[in-house]
C-alpha cells in the first residue's frame, strides 16, 4: 500500500445535532473523500459527540468517525463501551480525541489507559456466534481488565466486544497536547513531524499554499491535512477538489479505518493482533 495523503475536517457547529442538516454534512463528508470527520474539536464541543457518532455510523460508508470527548465529564468504561458499539454500526471507522480542557491534569491520559485496558479485555478471536450449539463467546477469552490510575478504577470486562478496528485511533491537538507516546494522529499548527504519534496532519486554511504542503509530505514531515469547517458544504467540495491530485497519487488501502490509513495497534495493545473477528454463520 502506498503512503495515503490523509483528508481531515473538524465540524463544530451546533447545527450538526440537527438531523436534517447533519444528513446533508455527512453526505457532503462521503462525496470529498474526506478520511476522517471529526465531530467536535480541542475548544468547541456543543454537542455530545458520542451520541452523534451512534447517530452517523450507519448513515456513512467510508468517512472515519471522530468522537471528541471531554476528560472532563467522561467515564472509560462507558466511553469504551460506545465506541465499542459505533465501531460496528460502521464496520470499523471509529476514531476518538480526548479533550483535557477543565479536567485536572493527567485525568484524559488516564481516561486513554483505563478504556484500552477495557478494549484490550476481549480477544480477537473471542466471538463464536454457534447457534447450534448455542455458544455466542469463548468466556475464557474476556478478562478484566482491573485498570487502576490516579483518577480512574475500572476492573472490568467491559460489556461490548473488541472493536473491529482493535482501538478505535486516538487523534491528539498540538494546542490541547497529552502525555501521551503512542497516539495514532496528531493535529499540528505548523509543518513538523509530531512526536507521541505515528501520524501528523496539518492544520491548514485554503490560504495554505497547495506547494508547500505537497512538498511537506513529499519530505515525510506531514501525513495528510486537517481543515476546521465554518461551511461544510461549500468547503468539502473544494477541499476534495483542492486535494485530488495528492489522493489520487497517495491512495488508501482497504479494509477497515487503521488499515485504510496504514495505521497499526499501538504497542500497548500489542497482546492482540488486531480488531474482533467475526465468525461466518453456518
Amino acid at each position: 500500500m502506498t503512503r495515503p495523503f490523509i483528508l481531515s475536517a473538524a465540524i463544530a457547529d451546533p447545527q450538526l445535532a440537527v438531523p436534517a442538516t447533519a444528513a446533508a454534512w455527512l453526505d457532503a463528508a462521503e462525496a470529498a473523500g474526506l478520511d476522517l470527520l471529526h465531530f467536535g474539536e480541542a475548544g468547541a464541543r456543543p454537542f455530545d459527540a458520542q451520541v452523534l457518532v451512534a447517530w452517523a455510523a450507519p448513515l456513512t460508508k467510508r468517512v472515519g468517525l471522530v468522537a471528541c470527548v471531554p476528560a472532563s465529564n467522561a467515564h472509560p468504561f462507558h466511553v469504551a463501551r460506545a465506541l465499542s458499539a459505533v465501531d460496528f454500526l460502521c464496520s470499523g471507522r471509529t476514531a476518538w480525541s480526548v479533550v483535557p480542557e477543565g479536567a485536572s491534569e493527567g485525568m484524559a491520559e488516564d481516561m486513554i489507559g483505563a478504556a484500552r485496558a477495557l478494549w484490550d479485555g476481549w480477544g480477537s478471536d473471542t466471538l463464536i456466534l454457534d447457534k447450534t450449539g448455542g455458544r455466542y463467546l469463548d468466556a475464557a477469552k474476556v478478562k478484566a481488565s482491573n485498570y487502576e490510575g490516579p483518577f480512574f478504577k475500572v476492573a472490568g470486562p467491559v460489556n461490548a466486544m473488541r472493536p473491529l478496528v482493535g482501538q478505535p485511533l486516538l487523534v491528539t491537538y498540538e494546542a490541547a497536547p497529552l502525555a501521551i507516546t503512542d497516539a495514532d494522529i496528531a493535529l499540528v499548527a505548523s509543518p513538523q513531524k509530531a512526536a507521541g504519534a505515528t501520524k501528523t496532519l496539518l492544520k491548514i486554511t485554503f490560504e495554505t499554499p497547495l506547494e508547500e504542503i505537497a512538498q511537506h509530505f513529499a519530505e515525510g514531515v506531514i501525513d495528510g491535512v486537517h481543515l476546521s469547517l465554518t461551511d461544510p458544504l461549500a468547503e468539502l467540495p473544494a477541499l476534495a477538489q483542492r486535494f485530488a491530485a495528492l489522493v489520487a497519487a497517495n491512495p488508501g488501502g482497504a479494509g477497515n479505518l487503521r488499515e485504510r490509513l496504514g495505521l497499526p495497534l499501538p504497542a500497548t495493545a500489542s497482546n492482540q493482533p488486531d480488531g474482533a473477528k467475526i465468525p461466518e454463520i453456518a
